[in-house]
C-alpha cells in the first residue's frame, strides 16, 4: 500500500507522486493494481491492423501510378485514386474521433463530394471524369471505411443493418451509370459494384441470422 506523509492517506495503484498534493509517496512494497485500469485506445488496440491497412493503401497508390504510366499515359486517373485513398483516411480519422452517427456522416460526405465533383466537371466543360472516376472511387472508399470502422468500433447488430443498407446504396449508384450508358470508362464502376456485392455477401453469410433476429425484434414479428 502506498502512503502520503503530507496528506496522511493511503493510496491504491502505482502512483509515483500523491494525486492530492503532488508530494513524493512512500512505497510499502505491497503494490496494488490501479483502481482505474489502463484502457487502450482504438489506435493502440488495432495498431497492427491499421499499419497493414496503411501499407495496403500505399501499395494501391503505387500500383495505380505504375499501371497509369505503363498502359494509359494519356490520362491521369491514378491521381484520382490517390486522392480517393487520402480522402478515405481523412474521413476515417474524423469518424473515429467523433464516433457520433457514423453512417449519416459517411453518407453526407459521399453526397457532398459527389456533387462537388459533378459541378466542377460541368464548370470546366464536362469531360465525364466525375462519373467515370470520382463517384465510383468515393463510393468504393466509403465501403472500405464502413468495413474498417465496423472492425475497429465493434458495432452491434442494430447498426449493422444500417451499414448493410449503405453498402447497397453505394453499390447501386454506379449501376445506374452503367445501365444508362453515361460512362466512358467502366472499370471503376465495375470494381465499386463488385466490392458492394462482396461486402453484402459477407454480411449476409456471417451476420445474416443476427440481422434476422434484430429485424424481428424491431418489427415485433
Amino acid at each position: 500500500m502506498l502512503y502520503c506523509d503530507n496528506c496522511k492517506v493511503s493510496l491504491k495503484g502505482k502512483h509515483q507522486v500523491c494525486p492530492l498534493c503532488g508530494g513524493i509517496i512512500q512505497n510499502n512494497e505491497d503494490v496494488t493494481e490501479d483502481v482505474f485500469p489502463n484502457i487502450p485506445t482504438i489506435y493502440q488496440e488495432f495498431n497492427m491492423f491499421i499499419r497493414v491497412m496503411i501499407l495496403i493503401s500505399i501499395a494501391a497508390i503505387i500500383i495505380s501510378f505504375a499501371v497509369n504510366i505503363i498502359f494509359t499515359r494519356d490520362s491521369r486517373w491514378s491521381l484520382l485514386v490517390a486522392a480517393a485513398i487520402a480522402c478515405m483516411w481523412l474521413s476515417m480519422f474524423f469518424i473515429l474521433r467523433k464516433k457520433n452517427n457514423i453512417p449519416k456522416t459517411i453518407l453526407w460526405q459521399v453526397v457532398l463530394i459527389s456533387l462537388l465533383s459533378v459541378l466542377w466537371d460541368y464548370s470546366i466543360g464536362w469531360h465525364g471524369w466525375s462519373l467515370d472516376y470520382v463517384i465510383p472511387s468515393i463510393c468504393f472508399a466509403a465501403m472500405i471505411i464502413i468495413a474498417i470502422t465496423a472492425k475497429l468500433l465493434k458495432i452491434g447488430v442494430g447498426d449493422m443493418i444500417i451499414y448493410f443498407l449503405l453498402d447497397g446504396i453505394f453499390g447501386f449508384i454506379p449501376i445506374i451509370f452503367i445501365i444508362f450508358g453515361g460512362l466512358n470508362v467502366l472499370f471503376p464502376s465495375v470494381i465499386c459494384v463488385a466490392t458492394s456485392a462482396i461486402n453484402l455477401s459477407a454480411i449476409i453469410l456471417f451476420e445474416g441470422d443476427n440481422i434476422k433476429t434484430e429485424l424481428k425484434k424491431r418489427m415485433h414479428i
